[in-house]
């Protein structure tokens, strides 16, 4: 339910970026489904012994990933929706409770955006490695 929010610039600007972020962890969503896709299409070549400890190691960081996108996720469902209770006036206005949230929403999502790059690059890395050994041995 979109709100016009009718409160004070700082819980404007909360609420903006709660609604971007939130934006940016459906795209996590999306990129960590097509990361399982891709470990799945290639999953013949990842059980090899030798790619066993990365694939491991992968699906680990993948589940791990999904796991704090799901409860960064509900975390910022709730400070939107508290941002729009005090726009209607359900509750009263307290921008410190919000920014103390806020701060605590903020370093969620630079770790996950740190998790999120380090596990692509592994991911890409081991795809990448298995492709052209494949590849290779193809032509060989």
């Amino acid at each position: 339910m979109e709100t016009t929010l009718n409160k004070s610039t700082r819980s404007l600007q909360f609420y903006v970026i709660a609604k971007k972020w939130f934006s940016d962890l459906q795209f996590y969503k999306i990129e960590t489904a097509f990361f399982h896709s891709l470990v799945e299409d290639h999953f013949i070549h990842l059980t090899g012994a030798k790619y066993a400890t990365d694939l491991r190691q992968v699906n680990n960081d993948l589940l791990r990933l999904d796991k704090d996108i799901e409860e960064t996720e509900g975390l910022l469902g709730d400070q939107i929706k508290h941002v729009e209770l005090m726009a209607e006036d359900f509750i009263p206005e307290d921008t410190g409770s919000l920014t103390i949230t806020q701060v605590q929403l903020e370093y969620r999502i630079a770790g996950l955006l740190r998790e999120y790059r380090q596990l692509k690059a592994e991911l890409f890395k081991l795809v990448g490695r298995v492709m052209r050994e494949t590849w290779a041995g193809e032509q060989s």
